[in-house]
């Protein structure tokens, strides 16, 4: 009897509960200061995207199927702003007003505003025989440009604010070759439109706003989901070919930075955080590592003489109290 009491013990001691259970990785959400100081866990989560509001003081999360949501950057008060339809999985577009009004637009097979709470959704296009995507308010918030495909055609439209004055800018038809016009936006006078193509043709294009001078700036098929652009508009940053190039808006000027992916700059045009949690100078010089993870965004404003930037780590936690370390 007690050899068989014995055996269960060392059963238990080698396949039972124990006091340190196995730690495991959790993907969440985390910010750091622009040279690597001041890491902050803010909550666990892996969303399709995410970017601080224009205050800074909250992020607003697209969970894609899941809907748009909010956190305050201290992590509290992770709620739904909509989660009865879905946000897609590029970024919203986000415009205040001067009187501190918030809207957000996004696209969901349609296209959808709302106010930084949720209230008053509106679909502005209504078009269910075809998708309509990537919005991107105009720098004074009184238009919408966005992209339209269908099983036929795949255009660029712009239209106010609600819903009405719709304009095609350019169009083409998907036959004989599938073809796509991406990621929409203005640049800050609002006279011209930045997309990607493709197509026959492929890369970074723009168009003016009337609809007139549509030319290929760039050529290679673009990888970055946005196309980043600095405060003044000076400088457009897009992703190519597992490389991060920079757009000189005034001249059309093309500069190769360097090895990256998922690039966005700073409002001052100084910085670019990319994938990896990785950061250089806008001439490419400067580079290092500030941590590991994904999708990174700069803050609008600086804290310190540093911009915050918020990213998708991994934190490890233990399974039973799901207590972690930052990562």
């Amino acid at each position: 009897m007690k050899k068989i009491l014995l055996f269960i013990s060392l059963l238990y001691l080698l396949f039972g509960c124990s006091d340190s259970p196995e730690p495991m990785w959790e993907d969440a959400i985390f910010i750091i200061d622009d040279d690597g100081n001041n890491v902050t866990y803010i909550a666990d989560g892996s969303p399709g995207s995410i970017q601080f509001a224009p205050d800074d003081l909250k992020l607003i999360i697209n969970r894609g199927p899941s809907g748009i949501w909010s956190m305050n950057t201290d992590g509290s008060e992770y709620k739904a702003i909509i989660d009865s339809i879905s946000g897609g999985s590029s970024l919203p577009s986000i415009y205040t007003d001067s009187l501190g009004h918030t809207q957000i637009a996004f696209a969901s097979g349609d296209i959808y505003i709302m106010n930084m709470d949720g209230t008053n959704l509106r679909n502005l296009t209504n078009t269910p025989d075809v998708r309509d995507r990537y919005p991107h308010f105009s720098p004074d918030g009184d238009s919408i440009v966005y992209a339209t495909d269908s099983d036929s055609e795949t255009t660029i439209s712009i239209m106010d604010t609600n819903g009405e004055n719709t304009r095609k800018l350019i169009s083409k038809s998907t036959e004989p070759y599938p073809c796509y016009y991406d990621y929409p936006r203005y640049n800050i006078s609002g006279d011209k439109i930045y997309y990607n193509y493709l197509g026959e043709q492929r890369g970074l294009c723009s168009i003016n706003a009337d609809g007139t001078d549509s030319s290929l700036l760039f050529e290679g098929i673009l990888q970055s989901y946005i196309l980043s652009m600095s405060e003044d508009g000076n400088k457009l940053v897009f992703s190519c070919n597992s490389h991060i190039y920079m757009l000189n808006t005034k001249d059309n000027g093309v500069i190769d930075l360097g090895a990256g992916r998922g690039a966005t700059i700073s409002q001052d045009g100084l910085k670019i955080v990319f994938r990896g949690v990785k950061i250089m100078n806008s001439d490419g010089s400067g580079r290092m590592s500030l941590e590991y993870g994904w999708d990174p965004r700069f803050s609008r404003n600086k804290y310190n003489g540093h911009y915050k930037v918020v990213y998708i780590g991994e934190r490890k936690i233990n399974k039973e109290t799901n207590k972690g370390i930052v990562f």
